[in-house]
């Protein structure tokens, strides 16, 4: 009975304590030399990665494992100089779709202004009250970026709070000299960028967008596909808006880069009508895959 006991106050305390992520991580340097000194630090590098995503309690709720956040990490190493490392970052996260063994795809983003400071058996020093270093705390902004899309995703604006936490990340980030968190210079494609516009009552209804397109179109799919499809067409007119006020944005270019393979497959057997509604929307929307959408209208 003891044993029992002991086995069942484990167990709650592991789902009470379960962490967000089920994060694979990648460390991949194909221009340094492959030696035994290189070897070590990215072994090691990816173990603090991994650690940090996975062993982290990043919210206050409770996720059951098969709730946790499918996601990846891939960085790619381009040159070090003893322990500064110029890299990029590659974050994809994704999201179940109700009664089917789908994942569908939320964030797809690749970071080219990652520079970091890293060595052997340094701990991974992270404070969310101030600026550290940049490995944490461009793992922390996509740690809270992935998690508010997943909320979106699920409930209207539901992301709030940990888009919020993003945003103190780069703000405090703003004086750091590293790349990728400035709010002024004139380039609106960063990471400072990315979670001010969607904080922002301009990308309103790119918010509703994210909403609906999941759970009012693909996660009805179950039901009715016609539903599912449908409620997807609905959802992305509402990135007209987003659209008429801010055409080149970096939100709009990462929606798109996620879900451009998803949207052709959606439409690959729904009704001429929506065929040509989806067509006639992402023509406008999104012209850079215009040569996948022609998938769309071809499947007549």
């Amino acid at each position: 009975m003891k044993h029992i006991i002991v086995a069942l106050l484990l167990f709650f305390s592991y789902n009470i304590s379960a962490q967000e992520f089920n994060c694979q991580v990648d460390i991949v340097a194909p221009t340094l030399k492959t030696d035994a000194e290189n070897t070590l630090i990215f072994e090691q590098l990816k173990k603090n990665v991994f650690e940090f995503m996975n062993d982290r309690k990043w919210t206050s709720d409770v996720f059951k494992a098969n709730e946790k956040i499918e996601s990846s990490i891939l960085i790619t190493v381009n040159s070090r100089v003893k322990t500064r490392f110029s890299a990029t970052i590659q974050i994809t996260s994704r999201r179940p779709i109700f009664n089917s063994s789908y994942n569908s795809p939320l964030v797809n983003t690749l970071d080219k202004s990652f520079d970091f400071e890293f060595q052997l058996n340094a701990p991974m020093i992270y404070n969310e009250e101030v600026y550290s270093n940049n490995l944490t705390s461009v793992l922390a902004f996509y740690a809270y970026y992935m998690i508010g899309m997943d909320y979106d995703s699920y409930k209207l604006e539901g992301g709030s709070k940990y888009f919020r936490k993003a945003l103190n990340i780069a703000n405090l980030a703003q004086s750091s000299g590293e790349k990728g968190w400035s709010a002024s210079g004139g380039k609106e494609n960063n990471r400072y960028w990315i979670i001010e516009n969607i904080l922002s009552t301009q990308f309103k209804e790119m918010r509703k967008c994210i909403y609906e397109y999941h759970r009012l179109g693909l996660d009805l799919a179950y039901e009715s596909s016609e539903k599912g499809v449908d409620g997807v067409t609905k959802a992305l007119t509402y990135l007209l808006d987003v659209h008429q006020k801010k055409p080149l944005s970096v939100n709009m270019r990462l929606f798109f880069v996620a879900k451009v393979d998803e949207i052709v497959n959606v439409y690959s057997e729904a009704s001429t009508k929506n065929k040509d509604a989806a067509f006639n929307l992402v023509r406008r929307l999104d012209p850079v895959n215009m040569t996948k959408y022609q998938g769309i209208i071809r499947r007549r």
